[in-house]
Order: C-alpha cells, then sequence, then structure tokens
C-alpha cells in the first residue's frame, strides 16, 4: 500500500494577467486562492500573491451568468469556490477528496455547455487545488492546465489544444500526457503529482494557446526572470496577435517545500536556481544550472499505469449532473530530476530533530549580541553628557574665598605720620600661613624675628590676619622701608587699629 503524505507547506508566489473585452456569451474571471474576480477587473487584470500554506486554490473560468455586475450569480460563484478553498485549508481532507468536489465546482460554474455558435463565447472552466505538496487539476471546455517543469510544458488534462512532444530546445519528450488521468462527460480530470520546488503551475484559456503556440510559450516561461515577468509578456504577446479576444493566464511558482511545522536545514532565496547544476544561463522560473544549448531532456519520466477512463456521468431527467469521483493509482513512481533526491522521512534524517535547537540558541545570541550593544552606547552617551556638564561649571580655585574674606575684612589704610616712608611693596604671600592660628593680644609689644620669619605671618600672629594696611603699620612703627627683616630683629607690634 502507498504511503499516505504527510503535512506540507508550500510556498507558491502565483500571478494572473488578464485582458478582457466585451463580447456576447460568456464572462470571464479568475479565482487566486481566495480572491475573486470582480468590478476592479473590468477590462484588465494583474495581481500576485505569495505565501506559504498546505493548501492552495487556483482557477481561471467563464460563465453564463451574466457580467460581474451581477451580485446573484457572482454569490453563487463565490460560494463554489469558497467551498473547495476552505477545504484545502482548514480541513484534513486529503486531496483525493478534492478531486470530485473541484468536478462539481466546475459544473456549477460552467454549467451545461452547449454546441458552440459563432460569434458567441462559450464558458469554460480550468482549476488547480494544491494539498500537502501534491497537485490535481479539472478542466472544462476551452481550460486549460499545465505543468511546467525542467523546459517541458505537459499537459494536466486532456484538452482541446495539440500538445507536442517537445521541451523548450524541441527535443522529443517521452510521456508527454503522463499526467492526464481520463474523461467523465465534459469533465476532464489529471492524475495526482508530486510537486517540486521551481515547478510552475499554469491555468488559462485555450485562445492563449492558440494565439502563441507552445514553442513561444515555452520560449517566454525560459526568457522570464519570474512568474509576475512571465504572465506580463504572455499575455502582451498573446493580446498583440489576437486583439480584442478576452485572454487570462495564472501562473504559479513553487519556491521551496518543507515539512509543516518544522524549518529548514538550509536558508535559500526566493527563486533559487541552484538545484545541482553548476553555472546559471537558464530562465530563473525553470531553475535551470547547465546550458541550454548542451542540456539534455531534464526529466526521466517513468509511465505508470493510468487510471481507468471515467464513464460515470449520470444526467437523469431530474436536471443534476453526478460525478464519480476518479480512482486515481499512487502506486506509480513520480517523475523526478534525476539531480534531485526525494525527501527524507523523519526517521530519515538525522538533522531535523536539531533544527529547533540551532534556532532558539541562534535567537538568543543575537538578543544578547543586541543587548550588549545597547549597553555600550548607553554609557557612552553617559559619558559625553557628564563631560559636557562638568565643562559649562568650572570649580572655582581654593584660595579665592580665603582672599575675598581678607580683602573684604581688612581696615582701612591708616594715614602714614610724617617722616615715614608711603611706599607699599606687594606682599609675598604663604598660603600655608593663612590657617587658623589663635593670635596673641596685641598690645606695646616686641618680637623677636626669627628664622624664616615674614612680615605677613607676624601680622598673621599677632593680629589673627594679614593685609597690606597691617604690614604697613607694623614697617611704619619699626621706620621700616621694606619688608626685608632679619633673625635677631626685635621689632615693635603696634595695637591693632
Amino acid at each position: 500500500m502507498a504511503k499516505l503524505p504527510r503535512a506540507t507547506q508550500t510556498r507558491i508566489a502565483a500571478t494572473v494577467t488578464a485582458r478582457y473585452y466585451p463580447s456576447s456569451g460568456a464572462a470571464d474571471g479568475f479565482y487566486l486562492d481566495g480572491r475573486l474576480s470582480g468590478r476592479r477587473e473590468h477590462r484588465a487584470a494583474d495581481i500576485t500573491l505569495d505565501r506559504e500554506a498546505r493548501g492552495f486554490f487556483y482557477s481561471v473560468y467563464a460563465h453564463l451568468g451574466g457580467s460581474v455586475s451581477d451580485d446573484a450569480e457572482q454569490n453563487k460563484i463565490r460560494r463554489s469556490f469558497e467551498k473547495i478553498y476552505n477545504d484545502v485549508h482548514h480541513s484534513s481532507r486529503n486531496i483525493d477528496s478534492e478531486i470530485s468536489e473541484l468536478a462539481d465546482c466546475a459544473v456549477s460554474v460552467v454549467g451545461r455547455i452547449s454546441l458552440q455558435h459563432d460569434g458567441v463565447r462559450q464558458p469554460y472552466f480550468a482549476g488547480i487545488v494544491v494539498k500537502d505538496a501534491e497537485l490535481a487539476a479539472v478542466t472544462m471546455g476551452g481550460g486549460c492546465a499545465y505543468l511546467y517543469r525542467g523546459d517541458v510544458l505537459y499537459p494536466l488534462t486532456t484538452d482541446d489544444y495539440p500538445i507536442e512532444a517537445i521541451d523548450g530546445n524541441g527535443k522529443s519528450v517521452q510521456d508527454i500526457d503522463v499526467y492526464c488521468a481520463g474523461v467523465a462527460g465534459t469533465v476532464r480530470y489529471s492524475n495526482i503529482a508530486q510537486l517540486q520546488p521551481d515547478d510552475c503551475l499554469i491555468v488559462c484559456n485555450k485562445e492563449v494557446m492558440d494565439a502563441l503556440g507552445q514553442r513561444d510559450v515555452l520560449r517566454l516561461l525560459y526568457e522570464a526572470e519570474d512568474q509576475a515577468d512571465a504572465a506580463g509578456l504572455i499575455i502582451t504577446a498573446a493580446a498583440a496577435k489576437l486583439p480584442g479576444v478576452p485572454m487570462q493566464f495564472l501562473i504559479g511558482f513553487v519556491e521551496s517545500i518543507s515539512p509543516a511545522n518544522r524549518t529548514g536545514r538550509f536558508g535559500t532565496g526566493r527563486f533559487s536556481t541552484d538545484h545541482g547544476f553548476s553555472g546559471s544561463s537558464g530562465g530563473i522560473l525553470t531553475g535551470r544550472g547547465a546550458d541550454r544549448a548542451t542540456m539534455e531532456s531534464p526529466t526521466t519520466e517513468t509511465p505508470y499505469p493510468m487510471p481507468p477512463v471515467l464513464d460515470d456521468f449520470d444526467d437523469d431527467d431530474d436536471g443534476k449532473v453526478e460525478f464519480i469521483s476518479p480512482v486515481v493509482d499512487r502506486g506509480y513512481s513520480e517523475p523526478l530530476d534525476p539531480m534531485e533526491q526525494p525527501p527524507l522521512d523523519d526517521s530519515e534524517d538525522p538533522f531535523l530533530d536539531y533544527d529547533d535547537d540551532f534556532e532558539r540558541r541562534g535567537r538568543g545570541r543575537r538578543v544578547a549580541f543586541y543587548l550588549v550593544i545597547a549597553a555600550v552606547c548607553i554609557a557612552c552617551i553617559f559619558a559625553i553628557y557628564s563631560m559636557l556638564k562638568g565643562s559649562d561649571n568650572p570649580t572655582p580655585p581654593a584660595h579665592s574665598s580665603t582672599s575675598t574674606n581678607i580683602e573684604s575684612t581688612a581696615p582701612t589704610d591708616p594715614k602714614p605720620s610724617p617722616g615715614e616712608s608711603t611706599e607699599s611693596t606687594e606682599p609675598t604671600t604663604d598660603v600655608s600661613s593663612t590657617t587658623t592660628t589663635t593670635a596673641p593680644p596685641a598690645g606695646e609689644q616686641t618680637y623677636t624675628v626669627k628664622s624664616k620669619d615674614t612680615l605677613w605671618g607676624i601680622c598673621e600672629k599677632f593680629y589673627g590676619m594679614s593685609s597690606t594696611e597691617l604690614v604697613q603699620l607694623i614697617k611704619n612703627a619699626n621706620n621700616l622701608t621694606s619688608d626685608d627683616i632679619k633673625p635677631g630683629d626685635v621689632l615693635k607690634i603696634p595695637p591693632k587699629p
């Protein structure tokens, strides 16, 4: 028994580009994984959606219910699409259960396809569902669905456009219809295919293929930079060849596939082209790394048993159309890229269990590094602020207050007596001598000069303070003309005025 698929996260960047023109018959529209076309897309559309999830639903269609302004018809179509959207996004159903739901949605949107008439557009439907990296498609009428892999455009259903078994170089490819399953009435089914990174999912109307042809579509896909560029190039070229014909082209690029609730072991950029090839000369969309002119067919397809063609189309008199879901064989081997290996199970992957620990340790180191940088920056700012603040408020000298006090409390200069010299010289101040010294009472005293004595020091000793006036008072009392005194001299100390 084949192994059931496990929960898988797929990242797909999808772009829909369209040109709409007034026409009689069916009205065109698209559904981009939750985004339904509306009044804003009356003449054209160019929308890109990039997201990662377990399931996706894309579709382009044309219905007979009128224009986009018909609210009742739009609500009916919306309900059909949202049922599948909710199933692939929010339920535990696998893709096998969604195939019949997708066929019912196609019938409810398109309705009964009648015989074609000249000048009247017929309805069509092309839809793709993705669940856990598995793909299934359903088409009706002029709808086309393709898988672009390895420079080969594989049809997912047996549509009305004849596909040649060639690749982008014109070389022959075997099993070009390997993904086509069968037809039930007017509904065409695909097999269930396993997605790979760099695959492209394509749905469009047949007019796009008729205007360009398979070879031009392959050329433009090869030259495109990404899925948005590819959609723009193809629609522009097709509209130039068939002007006035409504066309729409939806392409989704598979960026990455990883197990659900797991982190990948290797970080890959968007639209990575390195998948085992050396060099890079091909378009980004296809992920080719070898020279296009020298490459052989990049895929080796292994045919698998085709499921039985479904003819359980029941059209009763009650007007209801019933479908029995196709029986799809999961036992076949999927065609894989020869340079890629199949994904490992959790039990076979010895490194996958350590991913969470590595991520947590790396996050903790980054947080600690940022905290250290923030602390250093704060400390530098505080130090600079302190330096600037200190330079604005300089500290006054220590002796300034003492000098000011002395000058403010000094007595007035007495008038000199006749015969005495009025010459005044600058005293030699001794800061250490202006400390707190208890002055003896001043009176009719004498003092014998000792070594290292000065007039200023003697004033401090006898008067408790020193000033120019007091020094001059002692000099006048002893008939001194200068501040020079010698040890052994006896000086008269007059009373303090």
